[in-house]
């Protein structure tokens, strides 16, 4: 307590002086002159550069590496013009004019030989074939009918040049056209010693090559004269040796769809009915039946036994016995079902009969036997 007291007196005794120092200085500042402060010259800015603006924060988009990919450089146009040159030439060397004229390798030795086509003058005018394998001149000969004249009897350039068969072989397909509106299709192919023909074929309502059981061998379908909207094919099937006679069926002969059904005949109606279920109009092959057919069963539990039908094929169709309004029609059958997620093929014999009403004809009552059955491997 007495150093508090001590400290207090000493604060106040000396805070008079120390004002009186205070305003002294104060009195004094006041009478000096105030100093003037040096000028200061601001050097030149100079301008910046300006400051980039971050852009937001984003994942960088990957840019894809370029991919080299192989090119086969166009060949040269004076190399070019040259073969073609050559080709002609070459022809022109036997006395060749031809429609046309292209290079294919046709005999296996991986060198290509000219091919081409010319027409020979004549009544009627006869289309020929050629190949032209260095010095060598190979015709492609077809023996003549009474139908059918050389390749063809027009001028035309359809070639193809393939394994058709696959039988390892490349073979030369020509197409052709008679005065007689029919189609034409020969097929060629090297024997070691010459252009041997392995096919001659002729179809008043076209001729189809085509694969529908997976083999790459290519099935010869010819069409013959269209019976309104229905032609009738025959398929011929590559043996190893030969082509040969496989089975028939009807078709339309133009593939657009809706097709009208005819049933003018019984043989029409009967191709109708088996189209309309290949085509999966089964409202339409259900009109077919006669009106006893349709007793028997409703459309439902009748349209409930195609269920698992895929395709539908019918063919070799023929009157047996006919009188009056009433008809007996045999036939046979292929149809493809899908058995529990396979594809099995059934060949039926199927009998008819066959009856007239004031519509057409229609189905009355009909049996079928199978007498074929096998598993498709391929189904297109």
């Amino acid at each position: 307590m007495g150093g508090r007291l001590f400290l207090r007196q000493t604060y106040w005794q000396w805070l008079p002086t120390a004002l009186l120092v205070f305003l002294a200085l104060g009195v004094l500042s006041a009478c000096l002159p105030t100093p003037t402060p040096p000028a200061v010259t601001a050097p030149p800015l100079s301008p910046l550069p300006p400051t980039p603006i971050p852009s937001p924060a984003t994942s960088p988009t990957p840019t894809p590496s370029p991919t080299s990919v192989p090119t086969i450089p166009p060949p040269e146009p004076t190399a070019l013009s040259a073969t073609v040159e050559a080709g002609w030439a070459q022809a022109a060397h036997f006395g060749l004019q031809p429609l046309c004229l292209r290079q294919e390798e046709t005999d296996g030795d991986t060198d290509r030989e000219w091919l081409g086509l010319y027409l020979l003058p004549g009544d009627p005018p006869r289309l020929q074939g050629f190949v032209l394998d260095g010095s060598q001149r190979y015709n492609l000969i077809a023996p003549e009918t009474e139908r059918v004249k050389a390749l063809g009897e027009f001028a035309a350039c359809e070639m193809e040049v393939r394994d058709l068969n696959a039988d390892g072989r490349t073979e030369i397909i020509i197409r052709g056209q008679s005065q007689r509106g029919s189609a034409l299709l020969h097929i060629f192919v090297w024997d070691g010693r010459e252009y041997a023909l392995l096919g001659q074929f002729e179809g008043r309502g076209g001729i189809l090559l085509e694969n529908r059981d997976g083999d790459l061998s290519d099935e010869v379908v010819v069409r013959w004269t269209p019976e309104g909207a229905l032609v009738w094919e025959v398929i011929y099937t590559w043996d190893g040796a030969h082509y040969v006679w496989t089975r028939d069926r009807y078709a339309w002969f133009y593939r657009d769809r809706p097709h009208p059904y005819p049933d003018d005949t019984p043989v029409h109606a009967l191709a109708s009915f088996y189209l309309a279920l290949n085509d999966r109009d089964l409202p339409a092959a259900y009109r077919l039946l006669s009106p006893a057919a349709r007793s028997a069963r409703s459309y439902e539990e009748w349209a409930l036994g195609f269920a698992t039908t895929l395709r539908v094929e019918v063919g070799a169709i023929q009157i047996t016995t006919q009188e009056g309004d009433r008809a007996t029609v045999t036939a046979q059958v292929r149809a493809w079902d899908n058995v529990d997620g396979r594809v099995v093929v059934t060949v039926y014999a199927v009998r008819w009969e066959m009856v007239r009403l004031e519509e057409g004809w229609r189905l009355d009552w009909g049996s079928a036997e199978a007498i074929e059955e096998w598993e498709a491997r391929y189904y297109p």
